[in-house]
């Protein structure tokens, strides 16, 4: 309720409201869900498989006869395919279930909302990701606070702490070449627009950077590398003393880590894989560039082509059940995602979490506009509801400083829609870019096999691009 009323503010209020919550420690602050997830997580870290298994069961059967009783798609969903909880006796047995798709969720949203939850507590949330398939769903704040409380204890093993001060390099802000940065009290990031980070301005990221000596950097694999050969090319390596480079919603190449290294030599690289949706999460072990699928946040799978669970070095797609949506809970949801799985133990650090050698997520996807500025797809970031009529999109770039968008859309989808959008898109996109609206009946599906939120046509030296 402290956070539906606090939504119902204006802007300026809500700031007011920021600054004075971030004189409380933020292990307060942060909530009690936090803390006691954060305490769960540090007590449990070492159990053994058989422990770790028990519980998954547990929790998975919970989850299980929460959703066939209490949410209308699922109860339909398992009656057709002749299947109940009670059918889930081993983790093994959770293949007997059908999958969970985007474009299943996103057909028939309402439907997959748990009942008897008042809708105040309910956070609408919603995601394209790397699919270009927006779909909405539903978390409550104790899944907000549970997610922080997951990524800060990961990140505490690489060296963070509570109260340090981040420089953030993602797309929540926009800004403008002038006011190109904003600080937030409340979890004391100060935030740099991905949108503006070019050489014109490179020399003014500098000296905010200079003047308030943040300890860490978050941001997105292709922004850091963008930076970092910024960085390089003004003969600025090792000048920014960032302890922790927090990289996360991309996927991390070896040439970026190269770069990033000798941009920033003393700063340890930590990456993690997750999404929107929080069904899984992976963070990198902090003995090695090792991804672990954490098993106290969701039930990972890795079935190949064939259906079949996956062997050690073989790739297949992750799926996962989420074991704390309650609301709009994600059973055997199938993320699209590619991973190539590694041992069920880690070696260096002792803990019994799966391994994934490699991770094929959000790929990153870059426009150019007509003023040399890049802009990641990542930043440009489709969690909004002015999709919520759209079936499918994909961005398409021939010529720099025009891009097309091209729109599958719904049934109910009017004018309306397309000036929403535009607006949404223009804010992220600036005045150097044109941007077309056009409506297509699909969306191919390349050569990979992995579908690409851009199609980009233009010669880039940055991006993991495919040629159409």
């Amino acid at each position: 309720m402290k956070v539906a009323l606090y939504r119902l503010f204006p802007e300026p209020i809500q700031r007011i409201i920021r600054q004075g919550y971030s004189l409380i420690p933020i292990n307060l602050r942060m909530g009690r869900t936090y803390r006691t997830m954060k305490h769960f997580l540090h007590s449990h870290e070492r159990w053994g498989k058989v422990e770790i298994e028990r519980w998954q069961l547990d929790r998975m059967k919970e989850i299980l006869h929460h959703a066939y009783g209490n949410v209308p798609g699922y109860r339909q969903l398992y009656s057709e395919a002749g299947v109940k909880p009670g059918d889930l006796q081993k983790l093994g047995d959770i293949k007997n279930f059908p999958f969970v798709t985007k474009e299943l969720l996103r057909d028939n949203t309402e439907d997959f909302v748990a009942t008897g939850i008042p809708g105040w507590r309910r956070l609408y949330r919603t995601t394209g990701g790397s699919t270009g398939i927006p779909f909405g769903f539903y978390l409550l704040q104790e899944n907000i606070e549970r997610e922080f409380a997951f990524l800060h204890s990961a990140w505490e093993r690489a060296g963070w702490k509570p109260g340090d001060v981040s420089a953030v390099l993602r797309g929540a802000f926009v800004g403008d070449e002038e006011n190109f940065w904003e600080y937030d009290p409340f979890v004391n990031d100060l935030r740099l627009s991905t949108y503006y980070l070019n050489e014109k301005t490179y020399n003014k990221y500098k000296a905010k950077l200079t003047d308030a000596l943040p300890s860490h950097l978050q941001a997105y694999p292709s922004a850091a590398a963008l930076f970092a050969d910024l960085v390089l090319k003004n003969g600025d390596g090792g000048v920014f003393p960032f302890k922790l480079l927090l990289l996360g919603s991309e996927n991390l190449y070896d040439w970026q880590r190269e770069r990033i290294t000798e941009a920033f030599p003393a700063a340890r690289i930590f990456a993690w894989y997750g999404h929107a949706e929080q069904v899984l999460f992976a963070p990198m072990c902090e003995h090695s560039t090792a991804f672990h699928l954490d098993p106290f946040y969701g039930f990972a799978e890795l079935p190949g082509p064939d259906g079949s669970e996956t062997d050690e070095g073989q790739t297949g797609e992750l799926v996962g059940t989420s074991l704390w949506n309650t609301v709009t809970p994600f059973i055997r949801y199938r993320t699209m995602d590619l991973a190539t799985k590694g041992k069920t133990t880690c070696q260096k650090c002792g803990r019994n979490y799966q391994l994934l050698e490699k991770i094929e997520g959000r790929l990153q996807e870059l426009i150019v506009t007509s003023t040399g500025r890049y802009i990641s797809m990542t930043s440009i970031n489709m969690h909004s509801d002015v999709f919520d009529n759209v079936r499918q999109f994909q961005f398409r770039q021939k010529e720099a400083g025009k891009v097309t968008f091209n729109i599958v859309r719904q049934s109910g989808y009017s004018d309306r829609d397309t000036e929403n959008i535009r607006s949404e898109l223009m804010k992220k996109l600036g005045t150097d870019m044109e941007l077309d609206i056009a409506f297509v009946g699909s969306i191919e599906v390349p050569r990979s096999g992995k579908f690409r939120f851009l199609i980009q046509e233009l010669p880039l030296s940055y991006g993991d691009h495919e040629r159409p």
